[in-house]
């Protein structure tokens, strides 16, 4: 996991075998086993969560669903810090719910892990709209 945070931090394979004082080789073997796992946790909590895949990236750790009974974006996540989280891309009322300032506590830590970089009055969403702030970033260009 640490070889697929730093490469996921922008570091070169090449970069992380000299840190790490291991081959480029090895950084690339390492990472393809990591991608693999990622992908798998990814599609597993998918599953788990009855969510429709229509976008996963490994190297990010992310994937992008949509519950198919009401029709709702979901964003799954893997990062080192918090292992797998599922957000809600529509707002599911989070002013009303007892986890929102977890909730934003978590997104903030994973726009952090991830290098995005988030305004004063973004970290006042509600989570759900910081979520859309933080994961149209990750994946530009992607309609969300």
């Amino acid at each position: 996991m640490k070889i697929w945070n730093m490469r996921k931090s922008g570091l070169s394979q090449a970069e992380i075998g000299r840190r790490l004082n291991i081959s480029r080789q090895a950084v690339h073997d390492a990472l393809r086993i990591a991608y693999k796992n990622v992908d798998l946790a990814l599609r597993h909590a998918a599953e788990a969560n009855m969510i429709d895949v229509q976008y996963v990236d490994p190297e990010r750790g992310i994937l992008l669903g949509r519950s198919p009974p009401l029709g709702e974006r979901r964003i799954i996540t893997f990062s080192v810090r918090h292992g797998i989280q599922t957000w809600h891309y529509t707002d599911p009322n989070c002013l009303r719910c007892l986890w929102m300032e977890r909730c934003r506590g978590r997104l903030l830590e994973e726009a952090e892990e991830r290098g995005v970089r988030i305004t004063d009055d973004e970290k006042r969403l509600p989570p759900s709209k910081l979520a859309q702030a933080i994961f149209s970033r990750v994946l530009p260009g992607l309609e969300l």
